[in-house]
């Protein structure tokens, strides 16, 4: 009767815990008090973190793992109230001013710029221009007023003149190129030059004059405006290279001669372009694809002069040879592509607006914003407070404000539409902001902190509603306040709970030592130079005689290693192509040139040592590291069984069989 009971008895339970998981919906993975995880949340978080779908069943499974453990966490930080921490509060409201900041010149400056920027790259622009160079006074400084006079008045005679532009430019210009360019500038696209002449000029039409004139180091221009066509921004140049030894000033003759020569040879058909550079190119990447460079875009990481020569190649046209900072080139261009949409540029055109326009952009813009905010600085507030400091006082000077009185504190310093700004917030804010340091109590000094707290608060208006406005916002503040109280929380129950002495360290490292391994490791000196002929011209040395590390201290171009006689610092020998080629020779045995970062190295193998077991000396930052993250997770691994326990953790892992479920999954088809 008993066992029958107790048979009854399991049967009940069994059909008890049946009844329970069909009554859970087959979406759902976990459950845990005052949360449910659903699998499209666990879709989506998945995919977002390892940009991937799971590999299989067991990827699912540590994935749920990891997300369930998140989610208990973040339950305790509730319960625990670690929102509440001053230092927490202050944190979440940091980060969520500069991300909001971010997100404010994004979308007020960058994404319109650089949209911008795309539409007038669209087009080429040429022009031709009067340059009045700067005037100086006799002891070398710019007269600029005078500059600026005769800039005008010349600006006002070539506006009402009927004489052709290029009269014009030789009656006036001070350019000394002007007889044989008559001003003209060539083709180039905005991004290319000034900012402020992208403004003039994609505003004008073909023949116009400049309404401006635009001030640059050279002095001032008054530009016209001779041509615009479709721009031509991808283009696949291929090279012959001839490099430069800018140690010998007459290596640039015998460069062009050279050249001159390849040159000869393709105009006379004896060779292709393909063959001369394969046989000639000093580029050795790209001399053994024919001299073939690739696809280049505009305005995108070329050297000035050899962008200018390329883009004014048509398609099989060979240049004649052209100078650049990295030598000489004869070019050739072997294709040409249309523009990329806007998303194919879009790094591009980033990089090109954060360099040459948002600067600009930045300051119109906080100018436009402090009008429309109408900040005003209380001069007479100002005043008064200079008058209380002693002179030679500065901002970093140990309690300078106590030579203020009770009333100035209270005082506003400035005023805008939010509402004004106290002396006291103001040198709250002074004594923190490290760009305000050791500046002298001036007024200008007070202007300038008045002018940094209006920004950022009329900047953090601006910002107001963003998390509504955004959804990408509103998603990595979430993201980043919760990761803060997770780290805040493991910090209180894990972190800062491991006790770490050098006894713990070395008793835990002992029977692991093992796997604190030195690899084998090589010892080289080094004779590094941008130039291959120098380096045969230091191989003929040693091959001479010539001792290698005395050589090496003497004319090694690498910084650093002039004090070590070339000798660097023992190398794992798979570390980079230096220690690798180190690794194949016999102790005193040199090698090279190699070519290595941008140059050319020669070195010799100085001693190499085999793999062993680190000494507890050499092990002991790892080893330390590695203790504390041993010691954290078993401390972590009895806390989440708690958290299981406290929040009732029930989960669900045969619904993950309903994640990632194609549509032929769905059908039961293969």
């Amino acid at each position: 009767m008993k066992s029958h009971a107790y048979r009854l008895l399991f049967i009940l339970a069994a059909a008890q815990m049946l009844a329970a998981c069909s009554s859970v919906p087959s979406t759902v993975l976990a459950t845990m008090e005052g949360d449910t995880l659903h699998a499209d949340e666990y879709e989506a978080m998945f995919l977002r973190t390892r940009m991937e779908a799971p590999i299989d069943m067991k990827d699912k499974q540590n994935f749920l793992d990891t997300w369930v453990n998140y989610r208990l966490k973040l339950r305790e930080a509730d319960a625990q109230n670690v929102a509440a921490r001053e230092v927490v509060r202050d944190d979440l409201r940091n980060y969520r001013n500069q991300l909001a900041k971010t997100f404010l010149y994004e979308h007020k400056l960058k994404q319109p710029g650089m949209r911008q920027l795309y539409e007038r790259r669209k087009e080429e622009i040429s022009l031709q221009h009067i340059v009045v160079k700067w005037l100086m006074f006799e002891d070398g400084s710019l007269d600029t007023l005078s500059t600026l006079e005769k800039a005008k008045r010349i600006f006002a005679e070539v506006r009402k003149s009927s004489l052709p532009y290029d009269s014009l430019v030789m009656r006036y210009s001070d350019d000394g190129s002007r007889e044989r360019t008559q001003g003209k500038l060539g083709w180039f696209i905005a991004g290319q030059s000034f900012p402020k002449l992208d403004d003039m000029v994609y505003d004008m039409e073909v023949g116009d004059i400049a309404p401006q004139l635009l001030r640059t180091v050279f002095g001032y221009h008054i530009f016209k405006l001779i041509g615009r066509k479709p721009s031509r921004q991808r283009l696949r140049p291929a090279h012959i290279l001839y490099r430069l030894d800018l140690n010998n000033p007459n290596d640039t003759a015998a460069a062009y001669a050279h050249l001159s020569l390849v040159l000869d040879s393709l105009r006379q058909g004896l060779a292709t372009f393909e063959e001369l550079a394969r046989r000639n190119s000093q580029d050795s990447l790209s001399g053994a694809r024919g001299g073939d460079l690739g696809w280049m875009n505009r305005g995108v990481n070329l050297e000035p002069n050899f962008e200018t020569a390329l883009f004014n190649l048509e398609v099989g046209e060979v240049s004649s040879v052209v100078r650049t900072a990295f030598g000489m080139h004869i070019i050739k261009v072997l294709g040409e592509e249309p523009p990329l949409p806007y998303e194919g540029q879009e790094d591009d055109l980033r990089r090109i607006y954060m360099n040459e326009r948002f600067a600009m952009d930045y300051l119109n813009y906080i100018k436009r914003m402090r009008k429309q905010y109408e900040f005003t600085v209380n001069d007479k507030v100002v005043n008064i407070l200079v008058s209380r400091v002693d002179s030679g006082v500065t901002t970093s000077t140990p309690d300078w404000e106590k030579a203020l009185r009770a009333q100035d504190f209270d005082a506003y310093l400035f005023s805008t539409k939010i509402g004004p700004v106290s002396v006291r917030e103001a040198i709250a804010f002074s004594k923190t902001e490290p760009t305000m340091q050791m500046r002298p109590i001036s007024a200008i000094t007070f202007d300038t902190l008045s002018m940094m707290i209006a920004d950022e608060r009329i900047a953090l208006d601006q910002t107001r509603g963003y998390e509504e406005k955004y959804p990408e916002f509103a998603r990595l503040l979430r993201e980043y306040t919760e990761s803060t109280l997770i780290s805040t929380l493991e910090d209180d129950v894990i972190w800062n709970r491991v006790q770490v002495s050098d006894d713990s360290v070395r008793a835990w490292w002992e029977p692991r030592k093992e796997a604190f391994q030195l690899p084998p490791r090589v010892q080289f000196a080094e004779i590094y130079t941008y130039t291959e002929k120098l380096a045969r011209a230091y191989i003929d040395s040693l091959n001479n005689g010539a001792d290698f590390q005395e050589l090496a201290a003497r004319y090694t171009q690498r910084p650093g290693l002039y004090s070590t006689r070339g000798a660097w610092d023992y190398l794992p020998v798979d570390e980079n192509a230096l220690s690798k080629a180190a690794a194949k020779l016999e102790i005193g045995e040199g090698a090279g040139p190699i070519k290595f970062q941008s140059g050319f190295s020669i070195i010799k193998l100085l001693d190499r040592q085999p793999p062993r077991v680190k000494t507890f000396e050499e092990a002991k930052s790892g080893a330390t590291a590695a203790y504390k993250e041993y010691r954290a997770e078993e401390l972590r691994s009895r806390w989440l069984q708690s958290l299981r326990e406290k929040f009732q953790l029930q989960t669900y892992p045969d619904n993950l069989e309903n994640t990632f479920v194609t549509g032929e999954d769905a059908s039961g088809e293969n």
